[in-house]
């Protein structure tokens, strides 16, 4: 078996990659093999015996007979094989850029640090507060995510790299029914950062759809979302090098996402990078008054996003204002719509224009 993995890189390859991708291509646990494995079988696929611990003495050569059958039974290449069982313990991110067999080390190395910026940018809002510009360095927290991102496998043709965050813990129980609205409050904080980056992608790809069609305030109500200047600078940054680029997540196999496919894609062109540039320059506009308690009636409300519709008094004047609640905060704001009665909240006021959103906002009282 001639592949180019080394024994530390196969021996990297957890017992729950393995079982992980045998329950998703049909094997199933029958029995236990002595203290450490487990017998799994398959519908006209042969017997394998899987382990639980990698502290067996010949586990990678463990690994290599397991990943020759998988390989056999699915039609690939054995290294294809391994490459995508090294991937199962993370959610990686992909990003691809459109080019001929080789592009210019400056525009490699744009790429890689784009993409950088752009994960940074969405976990800045994660592990802090949702802002229009983030400002200054990251916090420790961001900069500690950042630096346990490895480098994946570079493919060839159109420019390509694989970003792997630290690994997702497996599933260690599941649920039959898992309300969507809520089962992200109890992931680890790898998958918050890996489902934060796809959210603030699609809202930046939704606001620029809306901005086409005349919304002029898309890109605020993407903010809550993920979507900064930051974000909107990488991005426009990398796209203004390549015809395409594509950016997508693959969700780690071994801690499947409810309600989502496997993998998610978002798609950018050269020709979007001037509406990236403009949202960027627009959002480093926005006026915010902080910490700001204003007294409100609720006037509608959108299960997508927990965004409600506030109308309050505002320097003197009736105003709209959209804001975006906790999963908690909107059942909340369900009943008080239903009573018609006023709410308090504390938020960071956003001005944009005539556009008004209470970010970071909770219900109090």
């Amino acid at each position: 078996m001639n592949v180019a993995f080394d024994a530390d890189a196969i021996r990297a390859i957890s017992p729950a990659a393995l079982s992980a991708y045998a329950r998703l291509n049909g094997w199933k646990k029958t029995e236990a093999f002595g203290r450490y494995s487990d017998i799994y079988v398959g519908t006209d696929m042969p017997e394998v015996v899987l382990p639980r611990t990698q502290r067996l003495a010949d586990y990678p050569d463990v690994v290599l007979r397991l990943a020759q059958i998988f390989a056999e039974v699915a039609e690939m290449s054995e290294l294809e094989l391994l490459h995508e069982l090294t991937l199962a313990d993370h959610d990686a991110i992909h990003v691809r850029a459109s080019g001929d067999h080789t592009v210019s080390v400056t525009d490699g190395i744009a790429l890689i640090a784009g993409a950088k910026e752009v994960i940074s940018a969405a976990a800045r809002s994660l592990f802090g507060r949702p802002k229009a510009v983030y400002q200054g360095r990251p916090t420790k927290e961001v900069s500690e995510y950042l630096q346990g991102i490895r480098l994946g496998n570079v493919e060839h043709g159109s420019l390509a790299v694989t970003l792997l965050p630290p690994p997702v813990p497996p599933t260690v129980e599941r649920t039959e029914h898992v309300d969507p609205d809520m089962w992200m409050n109890g992931e680890p904080i790898q998958r918050q950062a890996a489902w934060r980056l796809a959210d603030a992608l699609c809202a930046t790809r939704d606001a620029m759809a809306g901005t086409i069609g005349g919304e002029g305030h898309a890109f605020g109500d993407a903010i809550a979302r993920g979507t900064s200047a930051n974000l909107c600078d990488a991005l426009a940054e990398m796209t203004a090098r390549f015809e395409t680029l594509d950016l997508s997540l693959t969700w780690a196999l071994t801690r499947p996402v409810p309600h989502s496919d496997t993998v998610v894609r978002f798609g950018f062109t050269k020709g979007e990078s001037t509406i990236l540039e403009e949202a960027a320059a627009a959002l480093r506009e926005r006026r915010v008054q902080s910490e700001l308690r204003m007294s409100a009636v609720i006037e509608g409300l959108r299960r997508r996003g927990h965004e409600v519709t506030l109308r309050t008094e505002l320097d003197g004047k009736t105003q709209t204002v959209m804001a975006h609640l906790s999963s908690r905060d909107y059942e909340r704001a369900i009943d008080i719509h239903k009573e018609n009665v006023t709410v308090e909240l504390v938020g960071d006021l956003e001005c944009w224009g005539r556009q008004r959103s209470l970010l970071n906002a909770h219900i109090v009282g």
